[in-house]
């Protein structure tokens, strides 16, 4: 699948990019909501893995635009909880909005590789 990665932690992109394609996926990246929008806008992505707090455009936002879009991609939201929220709310919120799963974080790889997995299209 070609997935792209959202995270403004430069290190939790490499971690997850890294999983990811351990498990034999196409991982792109993004550090804010707004690039990964441009990223969307130009490319063909099955699965969005995204933190909700990041400066320069948010996660709920990501998901909320990604969403209104007929080819929308599966989204797994990535939180810790953030300045306003609790981890609870925010992954309320993220479900709410459109996200098709909520891992918090710190989480582990294989976990999010069988979430991945299992948005994998039947065939």
């Amino acid at each position: 699948m070609n997935i792209l990665v959202v995270d403004d932690v430069p290190a939790m992109q490499v971690s997850i990019a890294a999983a990811l394609e351990a498990a034999g996926h196409t991982v792109s990246t993004a550090s804010s909501g707004s690039r990964a929008l441009a990223c969307v806008e130009g490319g063909d992505f099955d699965v969005i893995v995204t933190d909700i707090w990041m400066p320069d455009g948010d996660g709920l936002r990501l998901i909320k635009q990604v969403r209104e879009r007929p080819d929308a991609p599966r989204v797994i939201v990535i939180t810790g909880g953030g300045p306003k929220l609790s981890i609870e709310l925010a992954g309320s919120l993220a479900e709410v909005w459109g996200a098709d799963h909520v891992l918090v974080k710190p989480f582990d790889d294989r976990r999010l590789v069988a979430l991945v997995e299992g948005l994998r299209p039947p065939g």
